[in-house]
């Protein structure tokens, strides 16, 4: 990502889809216009495909993008063996 301008479009995170659309939400609430592309393959495959979908932002945005991610990240404790919800 060394060589975007600030008008090219560019990769903030590759995942999965529920958390692509955490951190859109994290960046739309800090004003950041955000994109989720791959849905296609999720829709065509379900859950079965890993890291299926990428978050992109403009290049201009990216920076911002990617410290609102980390605060976001620092913010909500992710989910393990040790702390995951009861079922």
């Amino acid at each position: 990502m060394a060589t975007e301008t600030q008008n090219d479009v560019v990769k903030v995170y590759s995942g999965s889809l529920v958390t692509a659309e955490l951190y859109q939400q994290a960046l739309k609430e800090d004003g950041i216009e955000s994109t989720v592309v791959g849905l296609e393959l999720s829709a065509s495959f379900g859950s079965a495909v890993p890291n299926s979908v990428e978050l992109m932002v403009k290049g201009e945005d990216m920076e911002k993008a990617l410290a609102s991610i980390k605060q976001f990240e620092s913010e909500n404790q992710p989910l393990t063996d040790e702390n995951a919800l009861p079922s």
